[in-house]
């Protein structure tokens, strides 16, 4: 009989905790300065009644990683999404599938050896707008890898709330990339929806990263849209996104030139400028989606184009509810989850080299995955 894990490694981030002294340091960008990465070793502690103990096969890199590791010209984080980092330091990540080593004694449905992948909002399913359907709004609500310890490590515990089993459909190892990549896409999906895609409409995605791309290959692949064009500065995603768009652009090249009215604006750059450039060129009934965190400030120059067109401004945060769609898509192979995957490290320490120099990151890959376990076993 194996002998149960007494200890992990894990990836922590520490910051110092220096508000900025002309703000009121709520957002991280304006409260934590100076991050520092390491590799530590953990006491497992006792796993709690409603955790599941979870070995990681996976994990993935998310903009908002990076996003705590970058920093302005004063050291602070460029993160505005909420965020606590303990003295102790925080184990970011939560993007990522696992197996299960163990359950607590109230958590039902999940065993030992089960594969699950990962929701990253805690919502606390009590309160009104709870309620109310809207648990991604939750006011309670914490994020996994950021209000609490996240999934880049050997071996974490996790809210079992937030796993989702997937055994049946982790048959291969190109099963796991996909699955790692189930959150990402739960954020495209249901801003695809909040953004009410239809086949009639020409979509446009400003931001070719992981969700931008997960963003055009929904509005192509699952729900039909007439057209989907992609804005992106970067040339090596421009090339990736090319499979999944009737055509793609450098900002520069769109932003220049005249073009047929759009439908649907999904806004994944977190380069709110771009919209205020070309905020004229949505079509009546226009919608315009705003996902991308980046603290910058929306201005609407035309705001009697806003109002003759009915144009709607819409902010979509989570996945909550559509998860068990996007594991039905990936079945039904209407939705390529690994399509975006451009790359994989093999250990968490190649993670931490990699995560040492966030900025080169998104010139060099999409979606990066890092290989923690062997998947086997």
């Amino acid at each position: 009989m194996t002998a149960p894990l007494t200890t992990t490694r894990v990836l922590s981030l520490t910051a110092q905790d220096t508000p900025r002294p002309d703000t009121a340091g709520v957002a991280p960008c304006d409260r934590y300065r100076l991050p520092s990465l390491r590799v530590e070793t953990r006491e497992l502690c006792p796993l709690a009644a409603d955790h599941v103990r979870v070995e990681m096969l996976y994990v993935g890199v998310c903009g908002t990683d990076l996003h705590l590791l970058q920093t302005d010209a004063a050291g602070y984080v460029r993160t505005s999404a909420p965020a606590v980092l303990p003295i102790t330091g925080r184990v970011i990540g939560h993007e990522g599938v696992g197996r299960v080593v163990a359950a607590g004694d109230s958590v039902g449905g999940l065993r030992r050896g089960e594969i699950v992948a990962f929701a990253s909002i805690l919502a606390c399913r009590r309160c009104e707008v709870c309620r109310r359907g809207a648990p991604n709004q939750c006011p309670a609500a914490r994020l996994l890898g950021m209000e609490m310890d996240g999934l880049f490590g050997t071996t974490v515990d996790v809210p079992a709330a937030l796993a989702h089993r997937v055994t049946d459909i982790a048959r291969h190892d190109d099963d796991l990339k996909a699955l790692a990549c189930l959150e990402p896409a739960g954020v495209a999906l249901l801003a695809c929806r909040n953004g009410r895609v239809d086949r009639d409409d020409s979509v446009l995605v400003l931001g070719g990263g992981p969700i931008g791309l997960l963003c055009a290959i929904v509005a192509r692949r699952v729900l039909g849209a007439a057209r989907v064009e992609l804005v992106e500065p970067i040339s090596g995603r421009r090339r990736l996104a090319a499979d999944w768009c009737d055509a793609v652009y450098d900002v520069e090249e769109y932003l220049s030139q005249a073009r047929p009215a759009v439908d649907v604006v999904i806004e994944c750059s977190g380069q709110l400028e771009n919209i205020t450039r070309m905020f004229t060129g949505l079509a009546p009934n226009g919608r315009v989606v705003l996902l991308s965190r980046s603290g910058q400030s929306l201005a609407i120059d035309d705001v009697d184009h806003l109002i003759t067109g009915a144009i709607s401004i819409i902010g979509s945060r989570g996945h909550l509810g559509v998860l068990p769609d996007v594991l039905a898509l990936y079945r039904s192979g209407r939705l390529p989850l690994s399509s975006v995957v451009t790359g994989e490290l093999d250990s968490l320490e190649a993670l931490h080299a990699t995560l040492s120099r966030p900025g080169d990151l998104p010139q060099q890959h999409c979606k990066l995955l890092a290989r923690i376990g062997t998947g086997t076993g």
